[in-house]
């Protein structure tokens, strides 16, 4: 079964949209419209699917995420007071109290949805790629257990050719794509599916828009 994207354009370049259940990795560099993405996969759901959405964020600050999203129409309080979308702040310090945390406010919300933006406090927190992935693995497992689709955030350094920061999430979902800033064509932002399971997806480079009501994938 397919969950759709809520992002105009994309769910066709994936033979329909996520896989329901998979673990999918959003990742870019700075600028690139990765908690755009995030916030309208979960926004779309809970108003077009009916499907509500968890929204853990180790970065920004709820206030920040509720005023972004304002700029596109997305009115995440009225969500919030519906029981549609729950957003909460985490700290990826104690990973076994960070399990359960997740998992009671998923269960309470009775989400389908959940976005993880982004992996790269975990990053910063734990200095070892053996620790990272021990701990990812914990979190992402969990989540894949209960059957949830869930987008994962990643911020590429300025000077990587990696994935993420460390190179690890990214060996551990079953969708990454790729958002890039070019910054010299007609369509300044590109969008490409690195890899996708089970899914006979597009491998090119799409352009797309940052528009009023959000991502829009254009055609060339």
């Amino acid at each position: 079964m397919k969950v759709s994207s809520g992002i105009p354009g994309l769910d066709e370049l994936m033979s329909g949209g996520f896989e329901e259940g998979s673990i999918n990795l959003v990742t870019g560099k700075t600028g690139t419209g990765k908690s755009i993405f995030s916030a309208q996969f979960l926004y779309n759901g809970a108003v077009e699917k009916k499907e509500r959405g968890l929204y853990l964020t180790t970065g920004e600050t709820i206030k920040n995420i509720k005023k972004q999203s304002e700029h596109f129409g997305w009115d995440f309080d009225e969500l919030e007071k519906k029981g549609a979308i729950k957003i909460m702040e985490i700290e990826p310090f104690d990973i076994e109290t960070l399990i359960e945390r997740i998992t009671d406010n998923i269960e309470s919300v009775k989400a389908s949805r959940v976005v993880i933006d982004s992996v790269s406090m975990f990053e910063l927190y734990m200095h070892e790629p053996f620790k990272i992935r021990k701990s990812l693995y914990k979190v992402l497992q969990r989540l894949r257990d209960m059957g949830k689709t869930v987008l994962v955030v990643a911020e590429i350094l300025e000077e990587s050719k990696g994935l993420s920061r460390f190179g690890v999430v990214e060996f551990m979902v079953d969708s990454v794509i790729l958002l890039q800033y070019l910054g010299i064509a007609k369509y300044k932002r590109s969008l490409l599916i690195r890899k996708m399971r089970m899914t006979d997806h597009s491998t090119d480079i799409h352009p797309f828009e940052i528009t009023p009501k959000g991502i829009t994938i254009r055609s060339v």
